[in-house]
């Protein structure tokens, strides 16, 4: 989805950075490419680009805990282990923080739970991080889950718009045509 959005955003004339870390597509060279390992490196990437944009869209599902504490040597097979994890930043929380004029999309994915369900985690995240317009989907559709080419999606702010199952360039079109209506109030 990030990467049709990307396309989207491309051929209506934006100038734009994606910001990567595990992808599974190919992203064309005419793109301004940044990749990524960790949340942490995401985010010290977005801290030194997010001021100088205008629309910040966060396809991103970053992972919320991160190992503690890592071990640089070969652990013995007969040591015991735990495993202590750590929350990471919540980066969709700090954009607005850092450029408070710029528009925030996010997206939410969950995973079979009702719309209603879905609509109030989206203004839950509207009301903490500031975001302008939310993306929802539940991945748990049989045609909707990552790798597929098809979406359905709503689009949530003070209004709850659902485009139906669609190819992602479609669902990508529509997305802008409610940030460019929204901006151009």
């Amino acid at each position: 989805m990030g990467l049709e959005l990307a396309k989207e955003a491309y051929i209506r004339g934006a100038d734009l950075t994606l910001l990567v870390a595990n992808v599974s597509v190919e992203i064309p060279s005419v793109f301004n490419v940044i990749k990524v390992q960790s949340t942490q490196e995401m985010y010290d990437q977005i801290e030194k680009l997010v001021s100088d944009y205008d629309i910040f869209i966060s396809t991103a599902a970053v992972s919320d805990f991160a190992v503690d504490d890592t071990v640089k040597s070969k652990i013995s097979s007969e040591s015991s282990m735990n495993l202590t994890f750590q929350p990471t930043v919540k980066i969709i929380s700090q954009i607005k923080k850092i450029n408070p004029d710029i528009f925030l999309v996010g997206f939410k994915a969950e995973f079979n739970i009702t719309e209603e369900q879905i609509i109030n985690c989206s203004k839950k995240q509207i009301a903490v991080a500031g975001t302008d317009l939310v993306i929802a989907n539940d991945i748990g559709h049989d045609s909707c889950n990552f790798g597929s080419d098809f979406n359905e999606v709503l689009i949530i702010d003070e209004d709850v718009m659902k485009v139906p199952l669609s190819s992602k360039k479609e669902v990508a079109k529509v997305i802008f045509d409610v940030i460019s209506n929204k901006l151009d109030k």
